[in-house]
């Protein structure tokens, strides 16, 4: 069960991660400009946000399995509609329909592990299925860009939608929604709204849920770039890098969860907390480096950094799944991701929060020798890096596409 659910999230991630790395062909065939391909993203998230719940509803009422083949049939339909598009409004549209296909796979297989593995193997197998999101984000980047580049975009797109409609119908025939013996499962008696879903401590999580993928962000948007400008590294080599700390990021998510397991004695919060403190002690060592680091001893931080920014993610849904009990694990995940997802769409609107993640992101100018004009120099030579990018055509589509095997579904 827990390999058709992996299964599952990779053919999901595939499709929302993918079309966000063929957006310089779409750009080019359809004649769209770089703030209308931007807005892809916000399409797919803006569809996940609407449904995150209702999908988190169908699980609780109707088994995973349902979900599960619901969501990829939308997807498949979704990528199917694509390659009918001549023009932005109806390719946006149709991502947003992507979007809500991409909101089934999580619930429904976090409730499957939830299901299927008893407590003390349960943050290994999170862990686990967690992996389907980077590994997706990986296999778009290794295989669509070159398929459009051979045979077109639109090309790419069916096979990915293929792909997605085959997994659905894995799903259906292989997935069983059987109750495993060590399961009590109970069903609501009545439907829960989202208010009452939303307690007090599913908020916070949810919150919480939005503050931790900033380095995340960070780390797919802004690496390249800041390794190019500050360490001379070429934007192609910063791009193996970034599949190196995808990987990285995807044995993290397993590694966290083996250790929450055996380690924290089935505690996530503890392991959830050491992953993100470390973390944070890694992007202030890769913000000071000073100029030309050894390149060996940047990918190794980097790395680092990436198995854990990207590696705690399994541990908070398992603690959302744990504290809301059997019979509303789907709808708690659903709600609490709702979350997650607004206060990312509403925190990049924070001028000071865009600020701080700008600064963070593109480290710290050592050459500055004065400390009580430091802070402000450094704020003015992010705004005059950012300003220079945008007129920098060299070298842009391998940052595109190395930028967004990550961009959206990273969660």
């Amino acid at each position: 069960m827990l390999g058709i659910a992996l299964l599952a999230q990779i053919a999901s991630s595939l499709v929302t991660q993918g079309i966000p790395t063929l957006a310089p062909f779409l750009q080019e065939d359809l004649g769209l400009t770089r703030g209308q391909v931007g807005l892809f993203n916000s399409a797919l998230m803006a569809g996940s946000f609407t449904s995150l719940f209702a999908a988190g509803a169908l699980v609780d009422s109707r088994g995973e399995r349902a979900a599960l083949v619901c969501g990829n049939v939308i997807i498949g339909a979704a990528c199917a509609a694509i390659i009918a598009t001549h023009g932005f409004i109806s390719a946006l549209l149709v991502l947003v329909i992507a979007g809500v296909g991409a909101s089934f796979p999580t619930p429904a297989g976090s409730k499957a592990v939830m299901r299927w593995f008893p407590l003390a193997q349960r943050g290994t197998a999170m862990g686990v299925r967690q992996t389907g999101i980077p590994l997706g984000g990986a296999l778009a980047a290794a295989t669509l860009p070159a398929l459009a580049i051979h045979h077109g975009w639109r090309v790419a797109v069916v096979v990915s939608g293929i792909f997605a409609f085959l997994t659905a119908v894995l799903c259906f025939f292989g997935y069983r929604d059987e109750r495993p013996a060590h399961e009590t499962l109970t069903r609501p008696s009545a439907p829960l709204s989202f208010r009452e879903v939303l307690t007090r401590d599913i908020a916070l999580m949810g919150l919480a849920g939005a503050l931790l993928p900033l380095g995340q962000f960070a780390l797919v948007t802004y690496l390249a770039l800041y390794l190019k400008e500050t360490q001379g590294i070429p934007v192609t080599t910063t791009a193996i890098l970034l599949v190196a700390a995808q990987l990285a990021g995807a044995a993290g998510r397993v590694l966290w969860g083996v250790w929450s397991d055996r380690w924290f004695g089935q505690r996530r919060k503890p392991a959830l907390i050491t992953a993100n403190v470390l973390a944070a002690g890694l992007s202030l060592v890769l913000g000071w480096l000073p100029v030309e680091t050894p390149f060996i001893y940047i990918a190794i931080i980097v790395i680092s950094y990436a198995f854990n920014t990207i590696g705690w993610h399994g541990n908070w849904i398992s603690i959302l799944a744990e504290i809301a009990g059997p019979e509303r694990q789907g709808r708690t995940i659903g709600a609490a991701m709702t979350v997650m997802y607004g206060g990312i769409i509403l925190l990049p609107s924070v001028r000071c929060i865009r600020r701080l993640h700008t600064l963070l992101a593109l480290g710290v100018d050592h050459t500055c020798r004065h400390d009580t004009a430091r802070h402000r120099a450094h704020l003015a030579s992010a705004r005059a890096w950012i300003r220079q990018t945008r007129l920098r055509n060299a070298n842009q589509r391998v940052l595109d596409i190395s930028n967004s095997t990550a961009s959206f579904e990273i969660f």
